[in-house]
């Protein structure tokens, strides 16, 4: 994968740097300003951000690759458990858990299927050293992570890829808002709470789902590319 073009590889590979630094800084305001909502996406961005850099750029690939399926598969259940629980609370809907959920998937296909790429962590998988991903599960894959980032930008709920937006509906009591009070029937919008000085400005919701479009388009050039 390092043959051509090489400098795009290094730029998505400094993007996913540049994500997992952002989204670590995140973290330290979370716990700073005590706020819980978004710190498992967060840590999720962190650790994709680092492993898709070693994908795209080989030097920068570190660690064996069975710890990094391991913490891959941990961030798919939880995610996918997360996803089951707001649909238990909220009712039917699409829950902004489901695509972290989804791209802990395609993290792990790229370490199982490292076939197709020569890039960094990827050819340190320990898995199916000598199998080959199936075309048609990586463009599906890449076409929902395509989806979410076009879905992010045309969205008018920003911060919603990390924080959520839910509707109570009136079938159950809301469960307690970031912030305030959010009487039933009324939509909750969980947001990053509003902080001043440098943690406010990291955490704009329009540079949280800017973070999040980067990773899902990066993640879904890293499948087509194992086609």
């Amino acid at each position: 994968m390092v043959g051509h073009p090489v400098g795009l590889y290094y730029l998505f590979g400094v993007l996913m740097l540049g994500v997992a630094a952002y989204c670590l800084s995140l973290l330290v305001t979370a716990a700073r300003v005590r706020r819980a909502p978004g710190r498992d996406v967060e840590l999720s961005h962190v650790a994709m951000g680092l492993a898709m850099a070693g994908m795209f750029v080989p030097a920068w690939a570190f660690g064996p690759s069975t710890v990094w399926e391991l913490v891959f598969l941990g961030f798919l259940i939880w995610f996918v458990v997360r996803s089951f629980q707001s649909i238990s609370f909220f009712g039917l809907h699409v829950p902004h858990t489901a695509i972290h959920a989804l791209m802990g998937f395609a993290m792990l296909l790229m370490y199982w299927f490292p076939r197709g790429s020569t890039s960094g962590a990827m050819s340190m998988s320990m898995g199916s050293a000598g199998s080959r991903m199936d075309p048609g599960l990586a463009l599906v894959v890449a076409f929902a992570l395509f989806a979410s980032a076009i879905f992010t930008v045309a969205s008018p709920n920003r911060g919603a890829t990390h924080y959520g937006t839910h509707c109570a509906g009136g079938r159950r009591p809301a469960p307690p808002p970031i912030e305030g009070q959010v009487e039933e029937g009324q939509v909750a919008t969980l947001t990053a709470p509003v902080t001043t000085g440098v943690g406010g400005i990291l955490g704009r919701p329009s540079l949280v789902d800017a973070s999040h479009v980067v990773m899902s388009v990066a993640m879904g050039l890293m499948l087509l590319l194992m086609i």
